[in-house]
Formats: structure tokens, sequence, C-alpha cells
């Protein structure tokens, strides 16, 4: 890692600091820039740049005195070269295979067989990368010590051998652990606590108790009775991220910002109502576990396991939330039971395609709220959401802007007619969100107060009340 020194440059937007490069570590500060990007950062790095790591491992011969599991969990932690890692395709995108091959793995051959009397140590340098690969570096299992041996499998006596055939896959460290780039992300910012972000414990003196890290000489501390400003917020932020060695460290940083330019890109295509297929702007991208997100908004899938994930279905079978055109009008929570206060929320969704029209869309929970729904996926994206709020005879209408909620959560889905919208039965009428407020607050506590009577009058005939019962060990 070779980095050129520029002077003159103008203050101006965000600007990036080398402090020491490393083989394996990278120390730098990150200016004009908000908390929210460089923790965006810092989250990313650790969990979303893509890696090789061994995710299968077939075992021919085992008469070590390690389980066959225990020897593919070490297989599975020791760090793999992921220089180029984009040329290597995802398992579930790879349209010439259906578990692994040439285009989306890497095989590894592991042979080691113990003749003599001492005990024989395996070590990462005894796996045997196969060809052909995506290119010349992904796959080989990263060796750091003098003597070039890697990290210890296992170990055998005399007669024991292992033999086993490994296949590395790409993935990222939110599926598995395996797939880190880094051991350790250090992330700092404000080092003289100028902003009072931390309330420090002490028992006499704070600043013996709580010494300042090295990154506060890179600060000026606050001067002696100096106003604190309230509307200060932080914009250096201090970074010290540790390759495990798969990566380059400037390479891991790189690999998360283009991860967060994916992952906005997606966000962006999601608002703007661009249904076009494929990659944004020519970004493939990491992906995120289907078990973890369930579909298809927001992060792309891309990830295989040896459980053989399917992808695009949630745990009650269905991928996506279908919907039909079942109308939803005012007064339908009558039909459907819901029970104090009832609420439904309704909103248009804003899209750029001229073949699909504007629909207005009612979405119930289990606790009886509905809100609007943008686009329909395990995941949902609510624009423009109004929220309507019945109770007693008076409704409101209430603006809740954008919502994303999880698909698990979704009780019914039906399209709202917006001329049967219009007309609100009797007895309802319209309200102010005040008075909608202070009914809901005086409906709630009669119910207490009726709650308090009805326990009262069943422990006079003795029944025990609810949640008072003992507790036995």
């Amino acid at each position: 890692m070779d980095y050129d020194a520029m002077d003159g440059l103008e203050d101006v937007g965000p600007r990036v600091t080398v402090r020491r490069a490393l083989r394996d570590r990278a120390d730098f500060t990150m200016e004009n820039i908000d908390l929210a990007f460089a923790n965006s950062l810092r989250r990313t790095i650790l969990a979303e740049v893509p890696t090789m790591a061994i995710d299968l491992v077939e075992v021919q011969v085992n008469t070590s005195s390690l389980a066959d599991e225990f020897i593919a969990h070490r297989l599975g932690l020791i760090p793999l070269n992921s220089k180029n890692v984009d040329d290597v395709s995802y398992t579930r995108d790879c349209d010439n295979c259906e578990q692994y091959c040439e285009y989306c793995s890497v095989t590894l051959h592991l042979h080691a067989r113990c003749t003599g009397d001492e005990i024989m140590k395996v070590y990462a340098r005894d796996l045997v990368a196969e060809d052909p690969r995506p290119n010349e570096w992904v796959g080989q299992p990263i060796i750091t010590d003098s003597q070039g041996l890697g990290s210890v499998i296992c170990k055998l006596r005399q007669n024991q051998e292992i033999r086993m055939k490994c296949i590395a896959k790409k993935g990222i460290a939110k599926e598995h652990a395996k797939w880190a780039p880094t051991s350790a992300v250090g992330f700092e910012y404000d080092p003289h606590n100028k902003l009072k972000h931390l309330d420090y414990w002490y028992e006499e003196d704070p600043e013996k108790e709580w010494p300042k890290s090295a990154n506060a000489a890179w600060e000026e501390a606050a001067q002696d009775g100096e106003a604190f400003d309230y509307s200060a917020q932080p914009s250096k932020f201090y970074f010290d991220v540790e390759s495990v060695g798969n990566l380059e460290p400037d390479a891991v940083v790189l690999q998360g910002i283009k991860v967060m330019q994916q992952k906005l890109a997606l966000v962006i295509q999601e608002l703007s109502g661009d249904d076009r297929d494929g990659d944004v702007d020519g970004l493939g991208g990491p992906r995120s576990p289907d078990g973890m997100h369930g579909g298809e908004y927001g992060m792309d899938q891309g990830y295989t396991t040896p459980f053989g994930n399917a992808g695009g279905q949630t745990m009650y079978g269905g991928g996506t939330t279908p919907y039909n055109a079942t109308p939803c009008p005012a007064g339908h929570n009558k039909l459907l039971g819901l029970q104090r206060p009832e609420r439904r929320t309704q909103g248009l969704t804003e899209r750029a395609s001229s073949v699909e029209r504007q629909r207005s869309l009612c979405l119930f929970f289990e606790t009886a709220r509905s809100l609007s729904l943008k686009s329909v996926a395990a995941n949902l994206v609510l624009q423009d959401t109004i929220e309507r709020i019945f109770i007693e005879d008076v409704y409101t209408d209430i603006s809740r802007g954008i919502f994303l909620v999880r698909g698990e959560n979704v009780l019914l889905l039906g399209e709202i007619d917006l001329d049967k919208d219009d007309y609100i039965p009797e007895p309802y009428r319209k309200a102010s969100a005040e008075e909608v407020h202070a009914l809901t607050v005086r409906k709630s506590q009669a119910s207490k107060r009726a709650d308090k009577v009805r326990r009262t009058k069943l422990q006079e005939l003795g029944f025990e009340a609810e949640h008072n019962g003992e507790i036995l060990f």
C-alpha cells in the first residue's frame, strides 16, 4: 500500500488521512462526514465485505482423534486469499451449477498421514488449491508466520490419516464469522469528550481514572470556561482496521465503501420506482442471507450454505405477500372485529413507471394497526403513509411518512376503493388529532378502572387475580 502526501487541498467534502499503513493494519482518520455515515462504514466493514472461506467439507478419511465436525469448523476459520473476489460468483447466482463449480467456488484438498513415531501436525500449508479457479489468487490459504506453516488444523499419531475435499465459497460475515475480513475495527470520535456523549463514572478524578487515548493528540481539548455548544456534531473519526489477512486493509475499506454505494443505489431504485432488472449501475454487491432478510427488499441475496437455503421464503412458507383487489373502505374495522382503538392507515404510492397506476393500499397487523405499501415483498416499504385512527364515533388522519415493515408482521393486505373511501359512514365524523388523543387516553383510563374493579370482585369471590400467582422453584 503506497500513499502519496497531498498538500494544499481544500478542506471541502470528505477527507481521509492515513496515519499508519501496514500489511495487515491501517490507521486513518475521516473528516467532514457525520456520525451515521462513519458508523455505517464501520458496520459494513465488519459484516458485509465479501471474502472467501471454506463452506463445504467432504470427509473421505478421518482416523484422527478429532470429530469430522470439529475439523470442518477449524477449516472454515482458516483465512483464504480473497484478492479480486469479485471474479467469483455467488453460488445462488451461478447459472453453471446447482451446488458449486469453478465459477462460484474454489476446491482445496487436504491429505495427511503420520507414518513415524512422533506426533505430526497438519498445517494450513497442507491445503492444496485445485485449478481451474476464477483467478490466480482466490482460495490460497493465508500464511503469515515466519516458518511458512500457517494455522494448525489437527495433530496425528502414527498410522492416523485425514483426507478431505474442501469447497470454498464467497460470503459475508453477516452470515458467518468465517467470512469476516477483519479481526477488529477500532472506532473513536471526540477523544476529549467535548460533546458530552459519554458520562464517565468515577470515584475521585475522571482525568486520572479515564486516561485519554492516543487520538487525543490530534484534537484540541476544551478550554476552561468555554461555553458548551449544543448544536455541535462530531465530524472527525478515527479508524483502526486490522485485517485477518484475506484482504489488505485498504482493500477492506474500499470494499466497504463500495458495498454502501450498492445498498444506497438499491434504496434509491426502490424509492424512485425503477423496476429495471439486474444490478444498479452495474453494481453486483454482497448479498444478505435469505433467512435474515427474507426476500427481495433492500439487499439482494446470494448465499448458499450446507443446509441448502432455498431463498426467497419466510418461516411461514411464502417469499412474498400476495394481495388482491379487495376494497378496504372506511369502517372496515367493524367487519374484522378490531378492538380498542381501531386504526387504519392508507396512502397513495407514487411510481415512476407508466405501466402501473397509482394505488391506495391498506395493510393490517396483529396489533390492529395498518399501513400502506409501495412494493409487495417479504419486507415492505410504505411511502406517504397516513394513519387513520378511529375512536368511538370520531376519527383523524395522521401523516406518518415512510415505514419499513417486516413481512411476517403483516396480518391482512387489501387495495382501497378510493370512491368508497371518500364516503365516511354514519356516525363517524372527522376530528382533530388532539381530540382523538384525548378520547384515546380517556378510554384507556376507563378500561384500567374497569379491570381493577373486575379483579377486586374476583378476589372477593375467592379467585386469584391475574399475574398475581406465586413463583414456584
